[in-house]
């Protein structure tokens, strides 16, 4: 069975604003924090901040996060695969 729908997770939004080199925000603790996503993985991200300095920050302890960019069109989402469970996150397709 595929699905039409898209799962958009924090992570998400962060890969895709590293891809298109956009500004973000994300919350920490209730201060946000700007900058671009430099690197990230499954652990944690580098933020760099206007300043010319940098963060690394855990994803766990991150509560939201704000993209200054466009959402993603439903039409940029890809169907899942019939073998994939429902449940499983799968990348964006990049655009």
């Amino acid at each position: 069975m595929s699905s039409d729908s898209m799962v958009y997770t924090m992570g998400t939004a962060l890969n895709r604003a590293k891809d298109l080199n956009l500004r973000v925000q994300i919350l920490l603790q209730g201060h946000w924090l700007s900058g671009r996503v430099i690197d990230l993985d499954g652990q944690g991200l580098v933020l760099e901040r206007e300043d010319t300095d940098h963060v690394v920050v855990r994803l766990d302890v991150v509560a939201a996060v704000r993209v200054n960019g466009s959402a993603p069109d439903e039409g940029d989402s890809a169907p899942m695969p019939d073998h994939v469970p429902q449940d499983f996150a799968v990348p964006m397709p990049r655009g």
